[in-house]
């Protein structure tokens, strides 16, 4: 009794005494290696959870927290200059500049101490905001809620209280009066690109009348 091949073999199956052509073979090999690759990823694209949103970037009057921070800060830097100089952080007087700068120079905070070097920042800080008409903010984003100087409601933003931790951790040079001329520099240039413009000349507001004039 003779087994009959099943409907349809006879198709998958080459006839006998014929060659099957390599480069078809390849081919199919290839497509099927194609498919079973495409199949893969797509599975895998079903099965990744949806990436979170990037949190967009708020500018916001600081709050009690920072505040609070802000204030112990102060005082810390106070006390620093008290120890080791003997002399007083002035809140916000072009001097402290010369006295954050002999801090620095002197090795008195060392380099591991961040939260001593950020009270200095803030110190510093205060100098642009009094010297230069800026007010501190908070800005919260992806990395945090940070403390920063802002000029009216312009996007640029100044980060003080960490230009001297991040400087130090990267072992370079802290120079405190080219930090303060950079800042501003830029301050000077939003406040000229505020100006208004006429046929691309400035207009300078009025001089306020005096008595006498």
């Amino acid at each position: 009794m003779s087994l009959r091949k099943p409907p349809g073999l006879s198709m998958l199956t080459p006839p006998k005494g014929r060659n099957v052509n390599p480069r078809s073979r390849f081919r199919n090999r290839f497509f099927t290696a194609v498919g079973l690759a495409l199949a893969l990823l797509l599975v895998g694209f079903a099965s990744t959870p949806a990436r979170a949103e990037i949190k967009p970037r708020t500018v916001e009057e600081l709050g009690t927290s920072e505040n609070i921070k802000s204030e112990r800060q102060r005082e810390l830097a106070d006390k620093l200059a008290r120890r080791h100089l003997g002399t007083p952080i002035r809140g916000g007087d072009i001097l402290d500049l010369i006295t954050i700068q002999r801090l620095l120079d002197g090795r008195s905070i060392p380099k591991e101490n961040v939260f001593d070097q950020q009270a200095l920042g803030l110190a510093f800080g205060d100098v642009l905001a009094q010297q230069l008409d800026l007010h501190w903010v908070v800005v919260d984003d992806d990395y945090g809620r940070s403390r920063a100087l802002r000029w009216k409601k312009e996007q640029d933003l100044f980060f003080p209280v960490t230009m001297f931790s991040k400087r130090i951790a990267q072992g370079r040079p802290v120079e405190v009066d080219e930090l303060y001329d950079e800042v501003a520099d830029r301050v000077a240039t939003l406040k000229a690109r505020a100006l208004p413009h006429r046929r691309g000349r400035v207009i300078r507001p009025p001089r306020p009348e005096i008595e006498g004039d």
